[in-house]
């Protein structure tokens, strides 16, 4: 299985592979979806793939296969039936729905997984939004993988104030100027993608995410179109694409996200480090950070170190994800009735007979 080394095939996936698996089943990584429809890459090359109806009788939607998942898969006849998901390293999530619409937190939806990086595009121009930023470095950090904040359309001249922003609102994050229209920051970008890693490209549509994909790949193969003298782009990706570069890394484009709601809590102090460091000098330890006496991060706001929009930010993706997190205990909880009456009603049936 050396031969899949290029694709970031580990020694723990070959070991779960080997203990669960038999000969006539094959490793492979998918590198397209669209749909219902698979993209793979294996040893022999890169075919078509569907789901196998016992994997989809058996998975909930987070367990069916998406783009960057290794799985394991039976050739027949030049295509591939995807048995099962393998082990994934890391993933990129978000809650499906929005908070403002009654269907919000359905389930997780997992964008893309086993990437080593998160490269969230943002553009330097008028679209450029601290809001949508922090959303998706929570996601980001979250994920398990290491975020950078890619800041393209550095050509226009607006980028300066913007890098200052980013200094602050994403501490701990390198930030990475780039001009897709001159190719300016794109080779020390395309450095930090190993042989074997994968760096995901998200952020919402028209920043020049295939753009970047397309110079970091050094040819034209992601669909772009410019719409404005300004630069700006209109989104033109519609499925998630694991590209090979030159080098042995990978990218992962994906359709842009306008909004994001993040669905699991892990990554939220790391986006916020500032205010989770400022809170570990709150007098409680269970503070709210309002009018509580001895708060840190109250006193750092009065003292004009910490924005008091920051820590609004903050309290309202925390407010998000408790609001989801009773939504999920009243969704098990109605599964358990739902479980259990049926189950009455079988042995009622059962009697009756």
């Amino acid at each position: 299985m050396d031969e899949l080394g290029h694709l970031g095939w580990s020694d723990a996936l070959a070991r779960h592979f080997t203990t669960n698996f038999d000969s006539e089943t094959i490793p492979g990584r998918i590198v397209a979806h669209h749909r219902d429809h698979y993209r793979m890459a294996w040893a022999g090359g890169v075919v078509s793939a569907t789901v196998s109806g016992r994997l989809r009788h058996q998975a909930d939607e987070s367990g069916l296969p998406i783009t960057g998942d290794f799985v394991a898969a039976r050739i027949v006849g030049g295509a591939a039936t995807i048995d099962a998901v393998l082990p994934r390293r890391t993933k990129f999530a978000r809650a499906v729905g929005d908070l403002t619409r009654i269907d919000v937190a359905k389930g997780e939806q997992i964008v893309a997984a086993n990437m080593d990086y998160v490269f969230i595009v943002t553009g330097a121009d008028a679209d450029f939004s601290v809001r949508r930023l922090e959303r998706l470095l929570g996601a980001a950090w979250g994920s398990g993988a290491v975020p950078f904040v890619v800041l393209t359309k550095t050509d226009l001249g607006m980028a300066g104030p913007m890098i200052d922003q980013l200094a602050v609102e994403a501490p701990g994050v390198t930030v990475h100027p780039v001009s897709n229209a001159t190719g300016e920051g794109i080779d020390a970008l395309r450095v930090l993608i190993a042989p074997g890693q994968t760096a995901l490209l998200v952020g919402s549509s028209g920043v020049g995410k295939s753009s970047l994909a397309n110079r970091l790949l050094g040819t034209d193969r992601q669909a772009t179109q410019i719409t404005d003298i300004n630069g700006r782009g209109r989104h033109t990706t519609t499925s998630r694409d694991l590209i090979l570069l030159s080098g042995g890394g990978m990218v992962l484009d994906t359709p842009g996200i306008r909004a994001i709601t993040q669905w699991q809590a892990e990554g939220l102090d790391d986006a916020f480090a500032d205010i989770a460091e400022l809170a570990q000098s709150c007098r409680f330890t269970d503070c709210r950070h309002e009018n509580e006496p001895g708060c840190a991060v109250q006193a750092a706001i009065g003292a004009g170190t910490l924005g008091e929009r920051r820590l609004r930010d903050f309290a309202k993706l925390n407010r998000e994800l408790a609001w989801l997190e009773r939504r999920g205990d009243k969704r098990a909880e109605a599964a358990r009735r739902r479980h259990w009456r049926s189950i009455a009603v079988s042995q009622r049936r059962k009697r009756d007979r």
